[in-house]
């Protein structure tokens, strides 16, 4: 699985995935990021509407991408891969295991060195703010985002 928005990401997943093409590989991020990566696969010569390739424009950031994915993946998968930079992989990986461990889904990711760079770093209260999203989702159905964006406007 990879998070798409940065195209670096989707060429360090599409190495990975060449490596083992009988693995279906999700690509998330909205319409447009989705438009980039079919550019990416059809420039390799892959066909997009392989059904091992799948977009799932679902989420508008890391938490609604990896909760709507929880309802997509088919149940009989026991372990994902996730993709993304190296700046984000913490935060990501945390959120995925908590989203998708809940599901009996094991998630690992390369370590970051292998992951493509990113600047600048994230705060690592974000990392802390997600958790706590993935848990509230996991006990409500909803990620909190709205409060969230809510208290932003009201405190700026």
């Amino acid at each position: 699985m990879v998070l798409a928005e940065d195209p670096r990401r989707t060429e360090a997943a599409l190495e990975l995935w060449q490596q083992q093409p009988d693995q279906p590989l999700w690509i998330l991020g909205s319409a447009s990021l989705q438009l980039a990566s079919r550019q990416q696969l059809l420039r390799r010569g892959l066909d997009p509407s392989n059904p091992l390739l799948a977009a799932l424009p679902a989420g508008d950031d890391t938490v609604g991408q990896l909760t709507a994915l929880t309802s997509r993946l088919p149940q009989a998968i026991g372990r994902v891969t996730l993709i993304t930079d190296q700046a984000h992989r913490d935060r990501a990986l945390a959120i995925a295991r908590h989203a998708l461990g809940g599901e009996g889904i094991a998630v690992s990711s390369p370590p970051p060195l292998e992951l493509p760079p990113a600047s600048p770093g994230e705060d690592p209260l974000r990392l802390q703010r997600d958790v706590l999203r993935v848990q509230l989702w996991r006990i409500s159905g909803w990620d909190g985002r709205e409060l969230g964006l809510w208290l932003r406007r009201r405190l700026s």
